[in-house]
């Protein structure tokens, strides 16, 4: 069953065909792998699940991936290179013409070939493997091949019925976050409150979430990307982290709290410190996202605030990343200076991490909108039950 409607896919389809216009194209390769599924799974509703070693006659290669080809004129190509998926990606796809090939970059290039193109763009170029570029050069003799972000700037901007998805999407971490939470007790284990978050997840979500959840307590969060411990038992005075990414209808969520163990009497004052700043700078970040506003801009700010509250050594680069059918997606704002537009979403997530001693992040997920932002995060940020 289709995720949306057909004429949300055929809208897609003609945004993207205007992007590539305006690139010169007259053929794009839109590729996607078991990690990273948008591009694929936005124009088609098909992604693929696995990755690994596939036999060929030439020998073995690396298969779990997928991609489109798309012309100025007709439906979309997909083609999956894992045999064994087909009758899946057959009855997901919204297109006819799909198929497995085990040469993404030699069958699709021998259509564009047929097709005319003179000048191709890559959409997921740093990830399209060599193995396929070599073959796509071989089969389209002549043809300039460049890398494009015909489809990732179409993808930026969310239609309404991609905004229900990823609002429910957020509902559900925030349900799962205050479940998680709530497990956490002086000398119970990560393993316990994380595993009650991660059920929480799947029982009201998609099955594969969107990502490997990050939960752990005390020096353990410090690391920033930690996995819980079955046997670590939480202490007083300690925080546990949790950061959870669950998935509806394909778009994923985000969310992240900490949750402090015993009592607040137990908590250091310099960890008192050091969760109010990053609060502080979540809601300053939040309070300038308006249409117009850069990315760039948003980290600006959250150093400017780290930098006050003299917490900034501790301070990542990463202040939040956009939001879709992948977990980390467009736009990521490190120094990204494209100009926020209405429909964007993304997380804001500040974090500030003391090695060795105990790491923090406040995440929400936003909306952009035509008078500032819309949060939909729900979940205090309080270390203690409000």
């Amino acid at each position: 069953m289709f995720e949306f409607e057909m004429a949300e896919y055929r809208a897609r389809l003609d945004a993207l065909r205007a992007q590539m216009a305006a690139e010169g194209l007259d053929a794009l390769i839109a590729y996607s792998n078991a990690k990273i599924q948008a591009n694929v799974r936005y124009l088609t509703s098909y992604y693929t699940r696995f990755a690994g070693a596939q036999w060929t006659p030439e020998g073995y290669y690396t298969a779990g991936a997928c991609a489109v080809l798309i012309l100025p004129h007709g439906d979309p190509i997909l083609r999956t290179d894992l045999p064994w998926d087909i009758v899946r990606a057959k009855s997901m796809s919204v297109f006819d013409d799909t198929e497995y090939s085990d040469g993404l970059g030699r069958d699709l290039g021998a259509i564009a070939a047929r097709a005319g193109a003179t000048r191709i763009g890559i959409d997921s170029w740093s990830i399209f493997p060599a193995r396929d570029y070599l073959a796509l050069v071989e089969a389209v003799p002549g043809a300039e091949i460049v890398g494009s972000e015909a489809l990732a700037q179409v993808r930026r901007v969310k239609s309404p019925a991609e905004l229900a998805l990823l609002e429910r999407a957020e509902q559900i971490a925030d349900i799962a976050v205050q479940a998680g939470m709530n497990a956490v007790r002086v000398g119970g284990t990560e393993y316990e409150a994380a595993l009650v978050a991660e059920m929480t997840l799947r029982e009201l979500g998609d099955m594969e979430t969107g990502g490997g959840s990050i939960i752990s307590a005390g020096p353990n969060s410090s690391t920033g990307s930690s996995l819980p411990e079955r046997d670590r038992k939480i202490k007083a005075g300690e925080w546990v982290l949790f950061d959870v990414l669950p998935r509806f209808g394909g778009y994923c969520g985000d969310i992240a709290r900490m949750r402090l163990a015993g009592d607040e009497s137990d908590l250091e004052p310099r960890l008192r410190h050091l969760h109010a700043a990053t609060v502080l700078i979540n809601r300053e970040v939040i309070g300038l996202i308006k249409p117009g506003v850069t990315p760039s801009e948003l980290n600006e700010r959250a150093i400017a605030v780290a930098t006050a509250e003299g917490v900034a050594q501790y301070k990542i680069p990463l202040v939040g990343h956009g939001v879709g059918l992948d977990i980390h997606d467009r736009p990521d704002y490190y120094w990204d200076d494209t100009p926020l537009k209405v429909g964007e979403v993304f997380t804001v997530e500040p974090c500030l991490l003391i090695d060795g001693v105990a790491g923090t992040r406040i995440e929400d997920v936003v909306v952009v909108t035509e008078t500032g932002v819309r949060v939909l995060s729900d979940t205090p940020r309080g270390l203690t039950p409000a």
